[in-house]
């Protein structure tokens, strides 16, 4: 199969990380594309930002989808999720809902560990449009981080350790989900050292994403995620619009 990894991010060296992690735990006849936002911000850490994030997540899917088997949005806000999922024929997963599910199998109650606070309330509303408020410890945040820690995100393994404990101490967490497409593929640095398992929405989510693809469920027809009526869209790309005028 093929999956499409989306980051709306603008940051290449995000998407060079999310598809290093994607291709070590892919299976193997899976093809790992990752694509890279144009527009926005090098990081999204706002509501203002995550809004472009959404519109770039749609064009960029509907540039790069056509021979795509299933997409993967390596962004930790899900931005663009569900427009995607009325959008487009195939499986679309978010790397934290992923995460959060894959979470509630390995413990009670989840934590999120993330950085910088103005992230916090967005993770919250994220976890309520999941319905999974009552499994949820909370989040817990280190400060924002510096370029090169964005980097080389080995270098706050120690502040990683510290939060995880502290959300399982003060908050009762028993499996954590690491909220941040930087962090793909800590999970095995983090793993040894904290007392509950450490989820990745990126390894998460490739494995979720090639099990709906496996199964091939049929599209929608009716509900909130069934596809939109055809329109005249103006100000978009012509992929866009191409991927808009094929509907019915």
């Amino acid at each position: 199969m093929r999956l499409l990894v989306i980051n709306p991010n603008t940051s290449a060296f995000v998407t060079e990380t999310v598809v290093a992690e994607a291709r070590r735990v892919a299976t193997g006849d899976t093809e790992i594309v990752g694509v890279t936002g144009t527009r926005g911000a090098p990081i999204i850490g706002c509501r203002t930002e995550n809004a472009i994030g959404t519109y770039e997540a749609i064009e960029l899917a509907a540039a790069y989808s056509d021979d795509c088997d299933a997409v993967l949005l390596a962004v930790s806000f899900d931005s663009g999720l569900y427009p995607l999922r009325e959008l487009l024929a195939v499986p679309v997963v978010g790397m934290s809902e992923s995460a959060m599910l894959t979470a509630c199998m390995l413990g009670q109650k989840f934590s999120m560990v993330t950085f910088g606070t103005r992230a916090i309330p967005l993770y919250e509303e994220l976890v309520d449009t999941y319905g999974l408020a009552a499994r949820y410890a909370g989040t817990v945040s280190l400060p924002p981080l510096s370029e090169d820690e964005l980097r080389n995100p080995s270098l706050i393994i120690p502040a990683l350790v510290e939060e995880i404990e502290r959300a399982v101490t003060d908050r009762g967490a028993e499996s954590v989900v690491l909220a941040g497409a930087v962090f793909a593929g800590l999970s095995g640095e983090l793993k040894k050292k904290v007392p509950v398992p450490v989820v990745d929405g990126i390894s998460t989510g490739v494995r979720m994403a090639e099990m709906l693809a496996a199964l091939e469920f049929e599209q929608p027809t009716a509900g909130s995620h069934a596809r939109p009526t055809r329109k005249n869209l103006q100000g978009v790309s012509d992929k866009f619009a191409a991927l808009y005028d094929k509907l019915a």
